[in-house]
């Protein structure tokens, strides 16, 4: 007979294993995580001394005093002043890690190095009456850029009701534009924009957000295909011939893998995911992802 006490034990899931820096216990500190960590910390902060918290926000025109820290240090601050401090501190939880998993860790911490400070310096360059600002402080302004790109990389991805994540993000930034065009804050605005245009832009440059075609990748220059040319060319010849409508040369799905099939292919996809995962999309050689690409259709 078991004891009643063995009947009701379970064991919790282990949390998902992720690229960090280290590891405290089972939590893996990725730069996401110690950003949220710092923000909850920031919090009770808050309650022993504001004026240490302040201290890390953003205000150009204490940067033009000598207090140049503030340039990196606002997304730090997270003061418990409402109930949406936590909820943007939840969700830039789920959409940083996707956007670190996708580009790796090493990048992902430059691209928030660089969403961090270099828009903060350009609206600091900018003469404050003719442009002016709030303070920026917390996580706010990084969640949404790590939303847009992850909208850019992944737009039909379905959140709340189903709606598309590029619908979400077109909707998201717009009242943002809305809010300090309405408040007349260009400098806020400027930084805002600016910090959304960095992120796509670098990305774009690491082989992401490949439906962003009018941002162009430095030192790379796209040219048709010459296989590509005979192939549709070919294509329309057989149409003629067999009174069939083709749309355009495309090959007949192949046929979903099965038994061993299935779990050789499954583990190769994993592989290549990691390799991603760990160092980016442009370590791959061509003929990876030439199978990154085939399996993915094959697993569908």
């Amino acid at each position: 007979m078991i004891p009643v006490a063995n009947r009701f034990q379970f064991a919790l899931p282990d949390p998902r294993r992720r690229d960090g820096w280290t590891r405290v216990g089972n939590l893996d500190i990725t730069t996401t995580a110690f950003l949220v960590v710092a923000g909850v910390a920031s919090m009770f902060l808050w309650a022993i001394s504001k004026a240490a918290v302040l201290k890390l926000a953003f205000h150009p025109s204490l940067v033009r005093d000598g207090e140049i820290w503030r340039l990196a240090t606002w997304p730090l601050a997270n003061p418990p002043t409402q109930i949406w401090v936590v909820i943007t501190l939840a969700f830039f939880w789920f959409i940083g890690h996707a956007v670190e998993d996708l580009v790796g860790r090493n990048r992902y911490l430059k691209l928030i190095l660089a969403v961090t400070i270099l828009p903060a310096t350009f609206v600091t360059l900018l003469p404050g009456l003719s442009f002016p600002t709030v303070p920026e402080i917390g996580l706010g302004l990084l969640a949404s850029v790590m939303f847009v790109i992850f909208a850019a990389q992944y737009p039909e991805q379905p959140f709340f009701f189903g709606i598309p994540a590029w619908v979400l993000a077109l909707v998201y930034v717009g009242i943002d534009v809305l809010r300090l065009t309405g408040d007349r804050l260009w400098g806020t605005l400027l930084l805002t924009l600016s910090a959304i245009a960095l992120g796509l832009v670098v990305v774009r440059q690491w082989g992401f957000a490949d439906r962003l075609e009018f941002i162009p990748r430095i030192g790379q220059q796209r040219k048709p295909s010459q296989r590509h040319k005979s192939r549709t060319k070919g294509s329309r010849s057989r149409s003629k011939d067999t009174d069939t409508v083709v749309e355009g040369p495309w090959a007949a799905p192949p046929r979903p893998p099965t038994g061993p099939d299935l779990a050789n292919a499954q583990r190769e996809l994993d592989a290549l995911l990691d390799k991603i995962s760990a160092t980016g999309l442009d370590s791959l050689s061509a003929d990876e992802k030439r199978k990154l690409n085939e399996l993915s259709k094959r697993l569908r």
